[in-house]
């Protein structure tokens, strides 16, 4: 007899309960049966009790355990890429810990550089980093070796290392994942992205269109021009104001010439040889609108019309101010502020230069605009040899004023050159000791410390001595200084000896 009848018995006297029906112990051949005797001898109850405890541990014993197919791995190919050496794996360490996170896409960067990987022990940790902080995940992909990527493919929570985006997620994927798709097919295939995107348009919805119509930003020209174009009569707003942004930067699109002819027919006959003089737009037009004329408000502290004014002229091309005055940009700068109409101008012009990223026009609005949103527009355009020139030319003039320039090394993002950082520790050393521009200076500090050069930490290390007696800037100048010798550290660190083998480097525990 199985088990399956005396475990109903016993679940069924259980139910009905020993004083109604009297329990008896059920027959059971095999060991168990020899086990049950025992108990014969119990009260009813508790033999009930410890015969329900016997078959059900004999059940689930006997239970086969639920088997589930394996699929096969592959084993990783071993590394062409060295490991990089045991120090900088240390640092690495810490900085996947919490400290110093700061340098760690620095860490990245030099690790691929120097065609090095992160050692096994610290992959798990670099990928959750990864997905945890999407802008670093171009640069992991760099330095993790066959074994991260193997690795990475065991975890679905790393799948950003393994999956590339194929035209089938296009076709199905979500927004999401369509956006990621397109944007990857433009960088390298413009053409293409700009062909699917067509081909699926009338099938998106406005919010969609409006989204995928901004990635044409990622190498614009004039092939994408006559499909921008058609779009400035699209159903949606956004779309028509997205259509009108990117065609405003395509100097030689049809918007651009509407927008000249707009604006010439504004200037006096005399404005050619009077300066610059400039009239009011008496309407906005239906063109004007499909132009993007009108659609918003530039500078709220400017009327309708001067609004519009400005939109304008920055659908303009720069050139066409300097053939129709034969000026250069900086005597047109200086026209344009003995103007009525200077802030429509130069907010105008500024504008306009971003769009078509020219940079003597940028220079020459920054150098009359100062620390303005005007002049913060300007600083995006230019170079990093121009920031660097302006901050370096004006410390030189006055060290003191280094407070005054902050605003513009918060947006020089890349490394500094030698001449510059030295300036700007000098400029540290002259400072006045205002308390607000210290509580600036504060907070400016550790971005300094990631743009100097390393090699400079000896001479940057005075700095301690100058604010010593500086209750607010003391303990940031620690800060500075322990946060530019872990960059010299780290990059001391890859001049040594990389590994090559599979051993966990020494050190790194």
């Amino acid at each position: 007899m199985g088990l399956d009848d005396p475990w109903q018995q016993v679940v069924s006297a259980a139910l009905l309960g020993t004083e109604r029906q009297p329990f008896t112990v059920p027959m059971v051949s095999g060991k168990v049966g020899q086990l049950l005797t025992q108990v014969s001898h119990l009260s009813p109850e508790a033999a009930l009790l410890t015969t329900a405890a016997i078959l059900s541990l004999h059940r689930q014993a006997g239970w086969l355990p639920r088997t589930y197919p394996v699929v096969a791995q592959k084993p990783y190919q071993d590394d062409d890429l060295p490991r990089c050496s045991p120090r900088a794996a240390c640092l690495l360490q810490q900085m996947l810990q919490g400290q110093y996170t700061q340098v760690l896409p620095e860490w990245l960067a030099i690790a691929s550089k120097q065609r090095q990987r992160v050692p096994e022990l610290y992959l798990p940790e670099l990928l959750d980093a990864g997905r945890q902080q999407r802008d670093l995940r171009a640069a992991i992909l760099l330095v993790l070796g066959q074994r991260g990527r193997w690795l990475a493919a065991q975890n679905p929570d790393w799948s950003y290392a393994v999956e590339v985006a194929t035209e089938e997620d296009w076709e199905t994927g979500s927004t999401a994942a369509r956006l990621l798709y397109l944007q990857d097919l433009r960088s390298h295939q413009p053409d293409r992205a700009r062909e699917l995107l067509q081909g699926t348009w009338s099938q998106e919805s406005a919010g969609d269109r409006a989204k995928f119509l901004e990635i044409l930003r990622i190498e614009l020209s004039m092939a994408d021009e006559p499909f921008l174009e058609e779009k400035l009569g699209d159903r949606s707003k956004e779309v028509r104001r997205v259509a009108a942004d990117l065609l405003a930067n395509l100097p030689d699109s049809r918007l651009c010439q509407r927008m000249t002819e707009r604006i010439n027919a504004l200037i006096p006959a005399k404005a050619h040889q009077d300066g610059i003089q400039i009239e009011l737009p008496a309407s906005c037009d239906t063109e004007m609108l499909r132009d993007g004329v009108g659609q918003s408000t530039p500078n709220r502290n400017l009327g309708e019309k001067a609004n519009w004014l400005l939109q304008m002229i920055a659908g303009v091309p720069l050139r066409f101010w300097q053939q129709t005055f034969c000026q250069t940009p900086t005597e047109l700068v200086k026209a344009a502020a003995l103007s009525e109409w200077k802030t429509v101008l130069l907010d105008g012009w500024a504008q306009a230069a971003r769009r078509h990223g020219d940079r003597d026009w940028a220079a020459a609005i920054l150098n009359y605009s100062g620390k303005s949103a005007r002049g913060q527009v300007c600083v995006e355009v230019l170079s990093e040899e121009q920031l660097e020139a302006v901050v370096i030319h004006e410390l030189q003039s006055d060290p003191g004023q280094l407070n005054q320039l902050l605003w513009i090394l918060q947006r020089h993002q890349n490394p500094w050159s030698v001449e510059l950082a030295r300036e700007v520790m000098h400029g540290l050393s002259n400072l006045v000791p205002e308390t607000t521009v210290l509580w600036q200076l504060r907070s400016a500090l550790e971005e300094f410390a990631l743009r100097i050069p390393p090699e400079l930490i000896t001479e940057a290390t005075d700095l301690r001595t100058t604010f010593e007696d500086n209750t607010i800037l003391n303990s940031a100048i620690h800060h500075f200084l322990a946060l530019l010798q872990f960059r010299y550290d780290m990059r001391q660190a890859f001049e040594q000896p990389s590994s090559v083998g599979h051993s966990i480097p020494q050190g790194a525990h």
